[in-house]
């Protein structure tokens, strides 16, 4: 295996789109065949098993991709890889119990999901397989090209056995065993393929349980903001009619795969930027930089796109049915660029300079003001005012993380790009 190299991050950063061309666009020739096949009613209980199983998938998530990357990319040896791999898996099963509890309990929670138990007991099974995903351990080890093989088999599965099985409204229940199915053969080439890499499949609890007390603070970050940001669809089915879960859904599908055009560039760059910050600071700020510019316009531009064509692709997409969605997109895609800065300053300036405790301060600030406005919001104005919930959630955080880099005086380190760059400051610990 391969360690991380500056000189393939462009070879490797074509692979790993090449994987999102096929992993994460192939919803869109899913969403209008849900829509027109299942109907908006239908279609908006998909999108709430959806949302809860991204959820699940999110929280025993816990920071660990990100930790265990780089922690891989420093690893010395095939032996140190091994304890890294064996701790995640062990600290992965040790927080799937509460959270399978907590997940069959939001599914008796939602009238959507409860009226269809076999739907909401396998998207609690399906967030919590999709949460063993190897994809960090692949690109962190520079094998991005056969993480998209694997890619590729459970993009053909699943849209096989979709397009196969469903066909009027009353498949819906088959929806989730049938991604269930997709998910299990794609661990199963994943898992099969590092097999040899593996000195234990579990480690001890204590490493499981020291795992989780690392990756604490990322996960104060990312699950008080993206959690929630997941969740939101499914919190608005139990908050509201289908109809307005449909509208809410179609809207967060389309800018959360916007959104989701970070993730194969962060599987990537994320360990360039982690190494270079550590040996030439100045071209580490320079790389950050021109990724920043080039996300940031796009968000820019995806906003104008949306504007100009959502009152007829809407239709065009998903049929008749779908009106009350062109308004709520309307609104919603101003999310992109907010969350787009967000992320870009958490994943490409901080957390190379393991500055999680900031992050998580300003991911804890936005979740109480997301908490304290979506409830209210959502049960007044439905989706329209979970989408102002969510305005308000990214607002705050951009705030939070910008006063904070300022007070900690890293606002002049970050955007110098000379070897003038102060130097890295120690390790900062939770």
């Amino acid at each position: 295996m391969d360690t991380v190299k500056p000189s393939r991050a462009k070879a490797e950063l074509i692979a790993v789109y090449v994987g999102y061309v096929l992993r994460y666009v192939y919803p869109l020739m899913l969403l209008p065949f849900y829509g027109r096949t299942l109907g908006p009613a239908g279609y908006g209980i998909v999108l709430a098993g959806m949302s809860l199983s991204n959820t699940i998938w999110r929280f025993v998530n816990f920071g660990f991709p990100t930790v265990g990357g780089r922690d891989t990319v420093h690893s010395r040896d095939s032996a140190e890889r091994a304890a890294i791999l064996s701790s995640q898996m062990t600290g992965r099963v040790l927080l799937s119990i509460p959270t399978a509890i907590l997940g069959f309990g939001a599914v008796a929670l939602s009238p959507a999901l409860s009226a269809h138990p076999m739907l909401g007991f396998t998207t609690v099974l399906l967030g919590l397989l999709a949460a063993f995903n190897l994809g960090w351990y692949f690109t962190s080890t520079g094998r991005a090209t056969r993480c998209i093989v694997i890619e590729i088999v459970g993009f053909a599965t699943s849209l096989g056995l979709i397009f196969l099985f469903v066909h009027r409204p009353s498949d819906l229940s088959r929806v989730f065993p049938l991604l269930l199915i997709s998910s299990i053969t794609q661990s199963a080439l994943a898992y099969g393929s590092i097999r040899r890499e593996f000195a234990g499949w579990f480690s001890s609890i204590r490493a499981g349980i020291d795992l989780i007390h690392r990756s604490k603070v990322l996960f104060i970050y990312t699950g008080t903001s993206v959690l929630l940001i997941t969740a939101s669809t499914y919190i608005l089915s139990v908050l509201a009619p289908a109809s307005e879960v449909s509208a809410f859904g179609v809207a967060e599908r389309l800018i959360a795969l916007g959104l989701s055009l970070m993730g194969p560039a962060a599987q990537v760059l994320v360990p360039k930027v982690t190494y270079l910050v550590g040996v030439d600071p100045a071209k580490a700020n320079r790389l950050a930089h021109r990724i920043s510019a080039f996300f940031i316009c796009g968000s820019i531009a995806a906003v104008a796109c949306t504007m100009l064509l959502a009152d007829w692709l809407v239709p065009l997409v998903f049929g008749k049915g779908f009106q009350h969605a062109i308004d709520v997109l309307k609104v919603f895609v101003l999310v992109l660029p907010l969350s787009l800065m967000n992320q870009v300053l958490g994943l490409y300036f901080l957390i190379p300079r393991h500055r999680d405790g900031l992050l998580a301060r300003a991911g804890v600030a936005s979740a109480v003001v997301n908490i304290l406005v979506a409830i209210p919001l959502a049960s007044h104005w439905g989706a329209m005012g979970m989408v102002g919930a969510r305005l308000l959630g990214e607002l705050t955080l951009l705030t939070v993380l910008v006063v904070y880099m300022i007070r900690a005086g890293l606002i002049s380190e970050i955007f110098a790009t000379r070897d003038t760059v102060l130097p890295l400051r120690p390790r900062e610990e939770a």
